[in-house]
């Protein structure tokens, strides 16, 4: 078996004497699709932040692409990201430049590219994601919908072998979502991506999650999709809101 994309190794995230969560561990190999479910989601949006190594985990080891962050020096690292796709929810597009530059700025700027050479690499994907015909606006001129796609659409330029997405669902119609799902499907089918997804939703496991980690105060449960129950899940979710609203009621 090849080595893990990504490997979490009792990770913990302390601040002062307060902690997240502790003692993550998991592992993400090419191809495989896995889902954090978190409440607060906050716990999920610093993992993602800790497996994009834009921050470093209190305790814990973390190994990216078969190496630990401690054997890597700052231009190890700065290649690393170059490997990993990262999309959060504030993540947004240049707006004074187009789509078609937005979308191949890292192969301009990163890969050293020529302008008109980056511009003929994404042409496709732009294609991909319908974007195409309207790849010479700038993103005022764009829905919401096509906005976040062309972010999407940039991320993938770099052909990253480790996704981590938030909230991907978030505020798309059913068409548009399910377009990306189709692009992300072939990603990881032909190209070996692996996907890290955090969300509110306990749906999305049914598309993204061969399995799923559930932060609950701190502690993290690791389970299989298929044993996820999606509806005892939400209804849980329900119950903290009811008893966290009666707390409030009660100060």
């Amino acid at each position: 078996m090849s080595e893990p994309i990504l490997s979490c190794e009792n990770i913990e995230y302390c601040e002062g004497d307060s902690c997240l969560f502790k003692d993550v561990s998991f592992q993400l190999n090419r191809g495989q699709r896995a889902v954090v479910l978190a409440e607060p989601h906050r716990y999920a949006t610093t993992l993602l932040k800790i497996c994009a190594t834009l921050t470093a985990p209190t305790g814990g080891q973390i190994r990216l692409f078969g190496r630990t962050l401690e054997e890597m020096d700052k231009q190890d690292i700065y290649e690393v990201r170059r490997r990993i796709g990262l999309v959060r929810r504030e993540t947004s597009l240049v707006s004074n430049v187009t789509i078609l530059d937005n979308v191949s700025l890292g192969l301009q700027y990163h890969e050293e590219i020529d302008r008109e050479e980056a511009h003929e690499q994404v042409a496709d994907l732009l294609r991909q994601f319908e974007l195409y015909e309207d790849r010479f606006l700038r993103p005022a001129q764009l829905t919401f919908e096509q906005r976040r796609l062309a972010v999407y659409a940039r991320e993938l330029a770099k052909k990253p072998q480790l996704i981590l997405l938030e909230h991907p669902s978030l505020d798309l119609g059913e068409r548009v979502y399910g377009l990306l799902l189709e692009i992300f499907k072939t990603c990881s089918i032909e190209d070996g991506c692996a996907f890290l997804v955090s969300s509110i939703k306990p749906e999305v496991v049914k598309h993204w999650g061969e399995w799923v980690l559930i932060f609950d105060k701190g502690r993290c449960e690791h389970l299989e999709g298929d044993q996820f129950d999606h509806a005892g899940y939400r209804t849980s979710m329900r119950g903290r809101g009811a008893q966290l609203s009666r707390e409030w009621r009660d100060q």
